[in-house]
């Protein structure tokens, strides 16, 4: 009996052993399938001369049309990448001092423009200036910030070869030039299910879009070309003016050992630049604006404080640097100079008196008082005991 009890025993367990083990299976399987089963993410596709967000001024720039995205431009490049943008030599597509002019009329828009683009309002006339316009040479992941009734909306796009944006100091598209509205380069997030929505164009393909990784290093200048020309030049960043007179046409010796999107668009076939997988350590891409951003929605009148996450796009200028702070003077010098000063009346009246050193034995508990009233009590004691004997022999 008690072989068959222990029997029945194992094999219960075993049973249960078993479900347990096919319960564990079926909720990691179920755990993983949910992970990679990320919510899609839409983008509105915007064409050239359109605007779909709000915008935040009237047009200071002007888009180029019959502009098809390659390709080859369905990956991800570094923004100081040789032939990423596209341009006219002399010339620049948007206007620096007309987008100053057009947000300072209002000063909420000043305070929500510069708030996103994580400087204060007063250093916006020099941010603007420092600023470059080119032309996109393909389809381009951003996301676009708008403003309406004081407010501030956003949406996930991708601007259409041929859009005119700003680009900063490290090559990376800041704003749209055909409503001024600021933008950050955004990438689709890993595993997520990529939808469009919006008007479309003949060359659109979802796997041609662009997504453009911010340079870690200070782009100096840029090398840009020109479509349907085989023409390759050397912009300054820098400039937000409407004219580059300072444009370096380059000849075949000068041109880079690689080139984007290179033997389409009339430009010279050379060879790719390396591929660059985006990583959220070294590039300030964004994820689709499916949560709000960081008190970006309610600007106010006057000058508001740079986010606490500031757009990756942008670094703050040097200007907005807090001052250094001063250290007050240490407190511990001074005590530290008391002692000193204490110890040399303590031995000067030790080798003062030199015929009572041998009575400093026997007052031993009045040592540490010896410095403050030693001196005009000793001789006063001693002085009488000697003269009193001298007078009692002769009166007796």
């Amino acid at each position: 009996m008690s072989s068959n009890s222990w029997r029945l025993t194992s094999r219960r367990a075993l049973l249960i052993i078993g479900l347990i083990v096919i319960v564990v299976v079926v909720a990691v399987f179920v755990i993983i399938y949910t992970s990679h089963k990320a919510e899609a993410v839409e983008y509105r596709r915007e064409p050239v001369g359109t605007t779909s967000v709000p915008a935040f001024t009237r047009p200071v720039g002007t888009d180029q049309r019959n502009v098809a995205s390659p390709s080859n431009g369905g990956r991800t490049f570094q923004s100081n990448t040789p032939g990423l943008y596209a341009g006219t030599p002399g010339q620049a597509p948007c206007n620096g001092q007309a987008l100053i002019t057009e947000l300072q009329a209002d000063p909420r828009k000043t305070a929500a423009w510069s708030q996103i683009q994580g400087i204060r309002s007063a250093d916006l006339p020099n941010y603007v200036t420092q600023l470059s316009s080119v032309t996109l040479r393909s389809d381009t992941y951003v996301t676009s910030y708008g403003f309406r009734s004081g407010e501030v909306t956003w949406d996930g796009l991708v601007l259409q070869a041929g859009t005119a944006v700003f680009i900063d100091k490290r090559g990376t598209p800041v704003a749209k030039c055909n409503c001024g509205n600021p933008v950050k380069v955004t990438a689709p997030p890993q595993g997520a299910q990529t939808t469009f929505s919006g008007p479309s164009w003949s060359s659109f393909s979802s796997n041609s879009v662009t997504v453009v990784n911010r340079s870690s290093t200070v782009v100096k200048q840029i090398t840009m070309v020109q479509i349907n020309k085989d023409i390759v030049f050397v912009r300054g960043v820098g400039d937000g003016s409407d004219e580059n007179s300072d444009d370096n046409i380059l000849s075949r010796t000068e041109y880079p050992v690689n080139i984007a999107m290179g033997g389409v668009q009339g430009v010279i076939d050379l060879p790719p630049p390396p591929k660059v997988t985006p990583n959220p350590s070294d590039t300030e891409t964004e994820s689709p604006p499916t949560t709000e951003p960081p008190s970006e929605s309610t600007p106010g009148t006057t000058e508001s404080p740079s986010p606490t996450t500031p757009p990756e796009s942008t670094t703050p200028p040097e200007s907005t640097t807090p001052p250094d702070e001063t250290t007050p003077p240490p407190s511990e010098p001074p005590p530290s100079e008391q002692p000193p000063s204490e110890q040399p009346p303590s031995e000067q009246p030790s080798e003062q008196p030199p015929g009572q050193q041998p009575q400093q034995p026997q007052q031993p508990p009045g040592q540490p008082e010896q410095p403050q009233q030693p001196q005009p009590e000793q001789p006063q004691p001693q002085q009488p005991q000697p003269q009193q004997p001298q007078e009692q022999p002769p009166a007796s």
